[in-house]
């Protein structure tokens, strides 16, 4: 269910589960997919987040270079 991208608590309601927490933890598996496009989505984060912090760095010392 995971791999096919239905929310957890849509899958809770469809299989009558009392709790996320079940539904979680017997229909939730790490599979090799969902584990590189995490990893994708965490490197791709940490880089833009790397270039903006670098950006703005460049900017100041443009700045303080001026005055």
């Amino acid at each position: 269910m995971q791999s096919a991208g239905v929310p957890l608590n849509v899958a809770k309601d469809l299989l009558c589960h009392q709790s996320i927490a079940m539904t979680s933890h017997i229909y939730t598996h790490l599979s090799d997919e969902a584990f590189t496009n995490a990893s994708l989505k965490v490197l791709s984060f940490a880089t833009e987040s790397r270039k903006k912090t670098q950006k703005k760095s460049s900017l100041s010392v443009d700045f303080c270079s001026r005055t």
